[in-house]
């Protein structure tokens, strides 16, 4: 299958379900509040299901519900139909591994049944 230009992706993506708080602002200026969890995670962002109506470019802050860290990033993917919205995020800066996934798998071996 031939490789698409400009869809090499930065870093892994992991279909992981982490539990967030989404606060912004919606079409109209009012502030909101919304709590999800994330289709998939990366080290830059994440995919997450949203029921608020955001734009691409929007500012956006993620709350990470179990270890409460803030992050805050930019709407960079919105898919919607009519069941669903996908969000797709991409962090504004990146400042260790704000989802607790990525580190731990850094240079370590999983181990195998039977290893010792």
């Amino acid at each position: 299958m031939p490789q698409q230009l400009g869809r090499h992706r930065r870093s892994k993506r992991l279909g992981l379900s982490i539990p967030v708080r989404v606060y912004g602002r919606t079409a109209a200026n009012r502030p909101f509040r919304a709590t999800t969890e994330t289709n998939a995670v990366s080290v830059h962002g994440g995919l997450l299901p949203l029921n608020v109506k955001v734009k691409r470019g929007q500012t956006l802050l993620l709350v990470n519900v179990i270890t409460e860290e803030e992050r805050e990033c930019r709407v960079v993917y919105v898919k919607s139909n009519l069941w669903s919205r996908k969000v797709g995020v991409e962090f504004t800066s990146i400042k260790g591994d704000f989802w607790h996934v990525y580190s731990a798998q850094v240079g370590v071996k999983r181990r195998r049944d039977g290893d010792s």
